[in-house]
Protein backbone atom coordinates (compact mmCIF):
# COMPACT_ATOMS: atom_id res chain seq x y z
CA UNK A 1 0.00 0.00 0.00
CA UNK A 2 1.34 3.45 -0.90
CA UNK A 3 1.89 5.91 1.92
CA UNK A 4 -0.54 8.82 2.07
CA UNK A 5 2.13 11.40 1.23
CA UNK A 6 2.97 9.56 -1.98
CA UNK A 7 -0.70 9.45 -2.96
CA UNK A 8 -1.18 13.16 -2.18
CA UNK A 9 1.94 14.02 -4.17
CA UNK A 10 0.73 12.15 -7.25
CA UNK A 11 -2.76 13.68 -6.92
CA UNK A 12 -1.21 17.16 -6.88
CA UNK A 13 0.84 16.28 -9.98
CA UNK A 14 -2.12 15.22 -12.10
CA UNK A 15 -4.80 17.64 -10.89
CA UNK A 16 -5.11 21.31 -9.98
CA UNK A 17 -5.01 20.43 -6.30
CA UNK A 18 -2.08 21.63 -4.18
CA UNK A 19 -1.15 21.14 -0.54
CA UNK A 20 -3.35 23.00 1.95
CA UNK A 21 -3.07 21.47 5.42
CA UNK A 22 -1.99 18.34 7.30
CA UNK A 23 -4.08 17.07 10.21
CA UNK A 24 -1.54 15.10 12.24
CA UNK A 25 -4.12 13.83 14.75
CA UNK A 26 -6.19 12.07 12.07
CA UNK A 27 -3.31 11.52 9.63
CA UNK A 28 -5.28 13.37 6.93
CA UNK A 29 -3.88 15.54 4.14
CA UNK A 30 -6.00 18.38 2.81
CA UNK A 31 -5.49 19.60 -0.76
CA UNK A 32 -7.01 22.74 -2.32
CA UNK A 33 -8.16 23.66 -5.83
CA UNK A 34 -8.69 27.42 -5.65
CA UNK A 35 -10.22 27.72 -9.11
CA UNK A 36 -12.96 25.18 -8.35
CA UNK A 37 -13.30 26.30 -4.72
CA UNK A 38 -12.79 22.64 -3.85
CA UNK A 39 -11.00 20.75 -1.09
CA UNK A 40 -9.85 17.14 -1.07
CA UNK A 41 -9.24 15.21 2.13
CA UNK A 42 -7.08 12.07 1.92
CA UNK A 43 -7.41 9.88 4.99
CA UNK A 44 -4.37 7.79 5.73
CA UNK A 45 -6.18 4.98 7.47
CA UNK A 46 -8.91 2.46 6.81
CA UNK A 47 -12.39 3.69 7.79
CA UNK A 48 -14.93 0.93 8.45
CA UNK A 49 -18.56 1.52 7.56
CA UNK A 50 -19.53 2.05 11.20
CA UNK A 51 -17.22 5.09 11.46
CA UNK A 52 -18.45 6.89 8.34
CA UNK A 53 -20.81 9.10 10.35
CA UNK A 54 -17.93 10.20 12.59
CA UNK A 55 -15.90 10.97 9.47
CA UNK A 56 -18.83 12.98 8.13
CA UNK A 57 -18.99 15.11 11.30
CA UNK A 58 -15.26 15.70 11.02
CA UNK A 59 -15.66 16.92 7.42
CA UNK A 60 -18.54 19.20 8.39
CA UNK A 61 -16.54 20.70 11.24
CA UNK A 62 -13.57 21.33 8.96
CA UNK A 63 -15.89 22.88 6.36
CA UNK A 64 -17.20 25.27 9.00
CA UNK A 65 -13.63 26.14 10.03
CA UNK A 66 -12.21 26.66 6.53
CA UNK A 67 -15.25 28.47 5.12
CA UNK A 68 -14.62 31.38 7.49
CA UNK A 69 -11.63 32.40 5.34
CA UNK A 70 -12.46 31.00 1.90
CA UNK A 71 -15.41 30.03 -0.30
CA UNK A 72 -15.91 26.26 -0.49
CA UNK A 73 -18.30 24.60 -2.91
CA UNK A 74 -17.01 21.01 -2.75
CA UNK A 75 -15.24 18.70 -0.31
CA UNK A 76 -14.14 15.26 -1.52
CA UNK A 77 -13.01 12.74 1.04
CA UNK A 78 -11.11 9.59 -0.01
CA UNK A 79 -10.41 6.76 2.36
CA UNK A 80 -9.48 3.10 2.06
CA UNK A 81 -12.42 0.72 2.22
CA UNK A 82 -13.01 -2.98 1.70
CA UNK A 83 -15.79 -2.18 -0.78
CA UNK A 84 -16.02 0.95 -2.94
CA UNK A 85 -18.87 3.25 -1.96
CA UNK A 86 -19.98 6.88 -2.33
CA UNK A 87 -22.01 8.98 0.10
CA UNK A 88 -23.12 12.53 -0.72
CA UNK A 89 -24.76 15.26 1.33
CA UNK A 90 -24.79 19.05 1.68
CA UNK A 91 -23.79 21.20 4.61
CA UNK A 92 -24.28 24.99 4.45
CA UNK A 93 -24.20 25.03 0.66
CA UNK A 94 -21.12 22.82 0.40
CA UNK A 95 -21.31 19.44 -1.32
CA UNK A 96 -19.53 16.82 0.76
CA UNK A 97 -18.70 13.54 -0.97
CA UNK A 98 -17.28 10.57 0.93
CA UNK A 99 -15.65 8.00 -1.33
CA UNK A 100 -14.39 4.66 -0.16
CA UNK A 101 -11.77 3.20 -2.53
CA UNK A 102 -10.13 -0.19 -2.57
CA UNK A 103 -7.14 1.04 -4.58
CA UNK A 104 -5.67 4.55 -4.53
CA UNK A 105 -5.31 4.41 -8.32
CA UNK A 106 -9.03 5.07 -8.66
CA UNK A 107 -8.78 8.51 -7.01
CA UNK A 108 -7.73 10.26 -10.23
CA UNK A 109 -8.98 9.22 -13.65
CA UNK A 110 -5.69 9.65 -15.47
CA UNK A 111 -3.72 6.74 -16.99
CA UNK A 112 -0.36 8.29 -16.10
CA UNK A 113 -1.47 8.69 -12.47
CA UNK A 114 -2.40 5.03 -12.37
CA UNK A 115 0.90 3.97 -13.97
CA UNK A 116 2.97 6.06 -11.57
CA UNK A 117 1.29 4.51 -8.54
CA UNK A 118 1.57 1.01 -10.00
CA UNK A 119 5.03 0.94 -11.56
CA UNK A 120 7.13 3.82 -10.21
CA UNK A 121 9.40 2.79 -7.37
CA UNK A 122 8.20 4.86 -4.37
CA UNK A 123 10.52 6.97 -2.24
CA UNK A 124 10.23 7.48 1.49
CA UNK A 125 7.34 9.53 2.89
CA UNK A 126 9.65 12.40 3.95
CA UNK A 127 10.63 13.04 0.30
CA UNK A 128 7.00 13.41 -0.82
CA UNK A 129 6.11 15.47 2.24
CA UNK A 130 8.98 17.90 1.60
CA UNK A 131 8.10 18.31 -2.10
CA UNK A 132 4.38 18.64 -1.44
CA UNK A 133 4.63 21.17 1.38
CA UNK A 134 7.18 23.42 -0.35
CA UNK A 135 5.94 27.00 -0.71
CA UNK A 136 8.53 27.98 -3.30
CA UNK A 137 6.72 28.76 -6.59
CA UNK A 138 9.16 26.83 -8.77
CA UNK A 139 9.10 23.81 -6.47
CA UNK A 140 5.30 23.91 -6.34
CA UNK A 141 4.79 23.97 -10.09
CA UNK A 142 7.68 21.74 -11.16
CA UNK A 143 5.95 18.68 -9.73
CA UNK A 144 2.89 19.18 -11.96
CA UNK A 145 2.14 16.90 -14.90
CA UNK A 146 2.18 19.27 -17.90
CA UNK A 147 1.41 17.44 -21.18
CA UNK A 148 1.45 20.56 -23.38
CA UNK A 149 4.98 21.35 -22.22
CA UNK A 150 6.03 17.81 -23.03
CA UNK A 151 4.38 18.11 -26.45
CA UNK A 152 6.28 21.33 -27.28
CA UNK A 153 9.53 19.75 -26.13
CA UNK A 154 8.83 16.66 -28.28
CA UNK A 155 8.06 18.74 -31.41
CA UNK A 156 11.31 20.65 -30.94
CA UNK A 157 13.17 17.37 -30.39
CA UNK A 158 11.72 15.70 -33.51
CA UNK A 159 12.51 18.69 -35.74
CA UNK A 160 16.01 18.89 -34.26
CA UNK A 161 16.74 15.19 -34.84
CA UNK A 162 15.49 15.32 -38.43
CA UNK A 163 17.60 18.42 -39.09
CA UNK A 164 20.64 16.94 -37.36
CA UNK A 165 20.34 13.77 -39.45
CA UNK A 166 19.95 15.78 -42.66
CA UNK A 167 23.07 17.83 -41.89
CA UNK A 168 25.40 15.07 -40.70
CA UNK A 169 24.17 12.09 -42.71
CA UNK A 170 23.22 13.68 -46.02
CA UNK A 171 25.12 16.98 -45.74
CA UNK A 172 21.87 18.79 -46.45
CA UNK A 173 20.73 22.11 -45.00
CA UNK A 174 17.43 22.03 -46.88
CA UNK A 175 15.30 21.71 -43.73
CA UNK A 176 17.24 24.50 -42.05
CA UNK A 177 16.77 26.91 -44.93
CA UNK A 178 13.12 25.89 -45.37
CA UNK A 179 12.10 26.57 -41.73
CA UNK A 180 14.52 29.30 -40.63
CA UNK A 181 13.53 32.95 -40.23
CA UNK A 182 14.65 35.05 -43.20
CA UNK A 183 13.63 38.62 -43.98
CA UNK A 184 13.84 37.97 -47.70
CA UNK A 185 11.60 34.88 -47.56
CA UNK A 186 9.04 36.40 -45.19
CA UNK A 187 8.72 39.44 -47.46
CA UNK A 188 8.25 37.01 -50.35
CA UNK A 189 5.25 35.46 -48.54
CA UNK A 190 6.72 32.65 -46.42
CA UNK A 191 4.97 33.86 -43.26
CA UNK A 192 5.05 30.37 -41.74
CA UNK A 193 8.75 31.00 -41.00
CA UNK A 194 7.74 33.44 -38.26
CA UNK A 195 6.64 30.39 -36.25
CA UNK A 196 8.55 27.45 -37.74
CA UNK A 197 11.88 29.05 -36.75
CA UNK A 198 10.79 28.72 -33.10
CA UNK A 199 10.98 24.92 -33.42
CA UNK A 200 14.31 24.79 -35.27
CA UNK A 201 17.83 24.30 -33.87
CA UNK A 202 21.13 23.25 -35.42
CA UNK A 203 23.72 22.70 -32.70
CA UNK A 204 23.29 20.35 -29.75
CA UNK A 205 24.22 22.96 -27.13
CA UNK A 206 21.78 25.51 -28.60
CA UNK A 207 18.98 22.92 -28.57
CA UNK A 208 19.66 21.64 -25.05
CA UNK A 209 19.84 25.10 -23.53
CA UNK A 210 16.61 26.32 -25.14
CA UNK A 211 14.74 23.10 -24.35
CA UNK A 212 15.90 23.12 -20.74
CA UNK A 213 14.52 26.66 -20.39
CA UNK A 214 11.31 25.71 -22.26
CA UNK A 215 10.78 22.71 -19.96
CA UNK A 216 11.07 24.75 -16.75
CA UNK A 217 9.19 27.85 -17.88
CA UNK A 218 6.60 25.81 -19.79
CA UNK A 219 5.74 23.74 -16.71
CA UNK A 220 5.38 26.92 -14.69
CA UNK A 221 3.06 28.63 -17.21
CA UNK A 222 1.01 25.49 -17.88
CA UNK A 223 0.55 24.76 -14.16
CA UNK A 224 -0.80 28.27 -13.61
CA UNK A 225 -2.81 28.95 -16.77
CA UNK A 226 -3.36 25.54 -18.39
CA UNK A 227 -2.02 23.78 -21.46
CA UNK A 228 -3.92 25.71 -24.12
CA UNK A 229 -2.83 29.08 -22.77
CA UNK A 230 0.76 27.86 -22.73
CA UNK A 231 0.44 26.87 -26.39
CA UNK A 232 -1.15 30.21 -27.29
CA UNK A 233 1.59 32.13 -25.45
CA UNK A 234 4.33 30.08 -27.16
CA UNK A 235 2.85 30.58 -30.62
CA UNK A 236 2.08 34.29 -30.23
CA UNK A 237 5.45 35.22 -28.69
CA UNK A 238 7.24 33.01 -31.21
CA UNK A 239 5.57 34.82 -34.12
CA UNK A 240 5.70 38.35 -32.70
CA UNK A 241 9.32 38.08 -31.50
CA UNK A 242 10.32 36.95 -34.99
CA UNK A 243 8.35 39.78 -36.57
CA UNK A 244 9.85 42.28 -34.13
CA UNK A 245 13.39 41.16 -34.94
CA UNK A 246 12.84 41.62 -38.69
CA UNK A 247 12.49 45.36 -38.09
CA UNK A 248 16.21 45.40 -37.29
CA UNK A 249 17.72 42.33 -38.99
CA UNK A 250 17.22 42.07 -42.73
CA UNK A 251 20.13 39.81 -43.70
CA UNK A 252 20.93 36.19 -42.94
CA UNK A 253 18.74 33.68 -41.13
CA UNK A 254 17.86 33.10 -37.48
CA UNK A 255 16.31 30.21 -35.63
CA UNK A 256 15.63 28.82 -32.16
CA UNK A 257 12.95 28.78 -29.47
CA UNK A 258 14.56 31.54 -27.40
CA UNK A 259 12.13 34.29 -28.53
CA UNK A 260 9.17 32.23 -27.30
CA UNK A 261 11.11 31.16 -24.18
CA UNK A 262 11.74 34.79 -23.25
CA UNK A 263 8.03 35.38 -23.82
CA UNK A 264 7.14 32.67 -21.30
CA UNK A 265 9.62 34.18 -18.84
CA UNK A 266 7.84 37.53 -19.12
CA UNK A 267 4.43 35.88 -18.53
CA UNK A 268 5.78 34.34 -15.32
CA UNK A 269 7.35 37.59 -14.08
CA UNK A 270 4.08 39.47 -14.63
CA UNK A 271 2.20 36.75 -12.71
CA UNK A 272 4.62 36.92 -9.77
CA UNK A 273 4.50 40.73 -9.70
CA UNK A 274 0.71 40.83 -9.78
CA UNK A 275 0.36 38.30 -6.98
CA UNK A 276 3.06 39.88 -4.82
CA UNK A 277 5.23 36.77 -4.87
CA UNK A 278 8.34 38.31 -6.41
CA UNK A 279 10.44 38.49 -3.27
CA UNK A 280 14.13 39.38 -3.13
CA UNK A 281 15.27 35.75 -3.22
CA UNK A 282 13.06 34.80 -6.17
CA UNK A 283 13.98 38.01 -7.99
CA UNK A 284 17.67 37.14 -7.64
CA UNK A 285 17.01 33.63 -8.96
CA UNK A 286 15.14 34.94 -12.02
CA UNK A 287 17.86 37.55 -12.59
CA UNK A 288 20.51 34.81 -12.36
CA UNK A 289 18.67 32.72 -14.97
CA UNK A 290 18.33 35.76 -17.22
CA UNK A 291 22.06 36.57 -16.90
CA UNK A 292 23.07 32.97 -17.59
CA UNK A 293 20.83 32.90 -20.67
CA UNK A 294 22.35 36.16 -21.92
CA UNK A 295 25.94 35.06 -21.26
CA UNK A 296 25.38 31.68 -22.88
CA UNK A 297 23.86 33.39 -25.89
CA UNK A 298 27.15 35.18 -26.46
CA UNK A 299 28.78 31.82 -27.16
CA UNK A 300 26.42 31.21 -30.06
CA UNK A 301 27.14 33.03 -33.29
CA UNK A 302 24.51 35.27 -34.87
CA UNK A 303 22.37 35.58 -31.73
CA UNK A 304 19.08 37.36 -32.45
CA UNK A 305 18.90 39.61 -29.38
CA UNK A 306 16.03 41.54 -30.95
CA UNK A 307 13.92 38.36 -30.84
CA UNK A 308 14.72 38.06 -27.12
CA UNK A 309 13.66 41.66 -26.53
CA UNK A 310 10.49 41.17 -28.58
CA UNK A 311 9.68 37.99 -26.66
CA UNK A 312 9.95 39.83 -23.33
CA UNK A 313 7.83 42.72 -24.58
CA UNK A 314 5.00 40.68 -26.09
CA UNK A 315 5.15 38.11 -23.28
CA UNK A 316 4.55 40.87 -20.72
CA UNK A 317 1.48 42.03 -22.65
CA UNK A 318 0.13 38.48 -22.77
CA UNK A 319 0.81 38.21 -19.03
CA UNK A 320 -1.52 41.17 -18.46
CA UNK A 321 -4.21 39.62 -20.67
CA UNK A 322 -3.94 36.35 -18.74
CA UNK A 323 -5.07 38.07 -15.51
CA UNK A 324 -8.61 39.33 -16.25
CA UNK A 325 -9.52 39.69 -12.57
CA UNK A 326 -6.37 41.54 -11.54
CA UNK A 327 -6.68 44.52 -13.90
CA UNK A 328 -9.44 46.86 -14.89
CA UNK A 329 -10.92 46.43 -18.34
CA UNK A 330 -9.10 49.49 -19.71
CA UNK A 331 -5.71 47.90 -18.99
CA UNK A 332 -6.66 44.78 -20.91
CA UNK A 333 -7.79 46.95 -23.82
CA UNK A 334 -4.48 48.84 -23.70
CA UNK A 335 -2.47 45.60 -23.55
CA UNK A 336 -4.40 44.11 -26.47
CA UNK A 337 -4.07 47.34 -28.47
CA UNK A 338 -0.31 47.39 -27.86
CA UNK A 339 -0.02 43.74 -28.81
CA UNK A 340 -1.82 44.27 -32.11
CA UNK A 341 -0.37 47.73 -32.76
CA UNK A 342 3.26 46.70 -32.21
CA UNK A 343 2.73 43.65 -34.44
CA UNK A 344 1.36 45.85 -37.23
CA UNK A 345 4.17 48.37 -36.75
CA UNK A 346 6.75 45.57 -36.94
CA UNK A 347 5.18 44.31 -40.15
CA UNK A 348 5.12 47.80 -41.75
CA UNK A 349 8.75 48.56 -40.85
CA UNK A 350 9.81 45.09 -42.00
CA UNK A 351 8.15 45.64 -45.38
CA UNK A 352 10.12 48.84 -45.94
CA UNK A 353 13.49 47.12 -45.58
CA UNK A 354 15.33 45.41 -48.44
CA UNK A 355 17.29 42.20 -48.16
CA UNK A 356 19.25 39.73 -50.22
CA UNK A 357 18.24 36.12 -50.68
CA UNK A 358 19.97 34.20 -47.83
CA UNK A 359 21.10 31.39 -50.17
CA UNK A 360 22.65 33.81 -52.63
CA UNK A 361 24.26 35.94 -49.92
CA UNK A 362 25.79 32.86 -48.30
CA UNK A 363 27.01 31.58 -51.65
CA UNK A 364 28.66 34.94 -52.38
CA UNK A 365 30.46 34.81 -49.03
CA UNK A 366 31.96 31.44 -49.99
CA UNK A 367 32.89 32.69 -53.47
CA UNK A 368 34.73 35.67 -51.94
CA UNK A 369 36.61 33.14 -49.78
CA UNK A 370 37.44 31.03 -52.83
CA UNK A 371 35.15 28.17 -51.73
CA UNK A 372 33.38 27.67 -55.05
CA UNK A 373 32.35 24.07 -54.37
CA UNK A 374 30.55 25.02 -51.18
CA UNK A 375 28.88 27.93 -52.94
CA UNK A 376 27.68 25.60 -55.69
CA UNK A 377 26.20 23.19 -53.13
CA UNK A 378 24.26 26.04 -51.52
CA UNK A 379 22.89 27.23 -54.85
CA UNK A 380 21.85 23.72 -55.85
CA UNK A 381 20.04 23.39 -52.51
CA UNK A 382 18.26 26.66 -53.31
CA UNK A 383 17.06 25.26 -56.66
CA UNK A 384 15.99 21.92 -55.15
CA UNK A 385 13.83 23.66 -52.53
CA UNK A 386 12.29 26.07 -55.08
CA UNK A 387 14.07 29.01 -53.49
CA UNK A 388 15.91 30.02 -56.66
CA UNK A 389 15.84 33.63 -57.82
CA UNK A 390 17.51 35.72 -60.51
CA UNK A 391 20.39 36.19 -58.09
CA UNK A 392 20.81 32.40 -57.84
CA UNK A 393 21.57 32.10 -61.56
CA UNK A 394 23.70 35.24 -61.49
CA UNK A 395 25.97 33.60 -58.88
CA UNK A 396 25.96 30.35 -60.87
CA UNK A 397 27.16 32.39 -63.83
CA UNK A 398 30.04 33.75 -61.74
CA UNK A 399 31.04 30.20 -60.74
CA UNK A 400 30.92 29.11 -64.38
CA UNK A 401 33.14 32.08 -65.30
CA UNK A 402 35.64 31.01 -62.64
CA UNK A 403 35.80 27.53 -64.17
CA UNK A 404 36.24 29.00 -67.64
CA UNK A 405 32.93 27.76 -69.04
CA UNK A 406 31.91 31.04 -70.68
CA UNK A 407 29.05 29.48 -72.66
CA UNK A 408 27.44 28.15 -69.48
CA UNK A 409 28.12 31.45 -67.75
CA UNK A 410 26.38 33.35 -70.53
CA UNK A 411 23.39 31.00 -70.27
CA UNK A 412 23.04 31.59 -66.53
CA UNK A 413 23.39 35.36 -66.86
CA UNK A 414 20.76 35.49 -69.58
CA UNK A 415 18.44 33.38 -67.46
CA UNK A 416 18.92 35.67 -64.46
CA UNK A 417 18.18 38.73 -66.63
CA UNK A 418 14.97 37.15 -67.94
CA UNK A 419 13.81 36.27 -64.42
CA UNK A 420 14.32 39.74 -62.90
CA UNK A 421 15.71 42.67 -64.96
CA UNK A 422 15.30 44.83 -61.86
CA UNK A 423 17.77 42.91 -59.66
CA UNK A 424 20.63 45.35 -59.07
CA UNK A 425 23.34 42.67 -59.07
CA UNK A 426 22.03 41.26 -62.34
CA UNK A 427 21.75 44.74 -63.87
CA UNK A 428 25.29 45.63 -62.76
CA UNK A 429 26.75 42.56 -64.46
CA UNK A 430 24.78 43.20 -67.63
CA UNK A 431 25.91 46.85 -67.80
CA UNK A 432 29.53 45.83 -67.38
CA UNK A 433 29.17 43.38 -70.27
CA UNK A 434 27.51 46.06 -72.44
CA UNK A 435 30.30 48.50 -71.59
CA UNK A 436 32.87 45.98 -72.79
CA UNK A 437 30.88 45.70 -76.02
CA UNK A 438 30.62 49.54 -76.17
CA UNK A 439 26.85 49.22 -76.45
CA UNK A 440 26.15 52.58 -74.77
CA UNK A 441 22.69 52.89 -76.30
CA UNK A 442 21.47 49.74 -74.51
CA UNK A 443 23.16 50.90 -71.32
CA UNK A 444 21.27 54.17 -71.51
CA UNK A 445 17.99 52.32 -72.07
CA UNK A 446 18.53 50.11 -69.01
CA UNK A 447 19.68 52.96 -66.75
CA UNK A 448 16.67 55.04 -67.73
CA UNK A 449 14.59 52.66 -65.60
CA UNK A 450 16.56 53.55 -62.45
CA UNK A 451 16.69 56.61 -60.25
CA UNK A 452 20.38 57.03 -59.25
CA UNK A 453 19.35 58.32 -55.80
CA UNK A 454 17.41 55.12 -55.02
CA UNK A 455 20.08 52.64 -56.15
CA UNK A 456 21.42 50.54 -53.27
CA UNK A 457 24.20 48.60 -55.01
CA UNK A 458 27.34 50.82 -54.81
CA UNK A 459 28.83 49.46 -58.05
CA UNK A 460 25.61 50.06 -59.97
CA UNK A 461 25.33 53.51 -58.45
CA UNK A 462 28.86 54.30 -59.56
CA UNK A 463 28.16 53.13 -63.12
CA UNK A 464 24.96 55.22 -63.26
CA UNK A 465 26.72 58.36 -62.01
CA UNK A 466 29.65 57.79 -64.33
CA UNK A 467 27.31 57.33 -67.27
CA UNK A 468 25.41 60.54 -66.42
CA UNK A 469 28.61 62.55 -66.12
CA UNK A 470 29.93 61.10 -69.34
Amino acid sequence: MHNIWHIAYEVSRYTNYSFFRYDNERNAIWLKDAKRQALMCLSGHHIPEGELDAERYYLENMNHLFSQNMAISLIENFHISEQPHVKKHRENGTRIIQKGVVDARSIVNNPFFKMDLQYKKPKDAAYYQRRLMSRHPFEKFMIKFTPMTYLLVCINLIVFLFNLAAIHLWDSYNLTYTLALSHYNVIAGDFYRLLSSSFLHITVDHFLFNIFALYILGKFVESIFGGWRLLIAYIITGITSSLFSLMFIAEGISLGASGAVYGLLAVIVVHLLINGRLGAKLLLQIAAVFIVVSLFSQLISNVNHYAHLGGLLFGALIGVLYHPKKFRAKWHIIALALLVGLSILSYIVMQQKESAHPFNAKAMEHIESGEYGTALDILNASIRTNNDTAGTYHVLGLIAEYHGDMEQAQHFHELSWEMDPGDEQVVTHRLMQLRKERNYEEMERILSNFNPDSIKNPQLKSIAEEFDNG
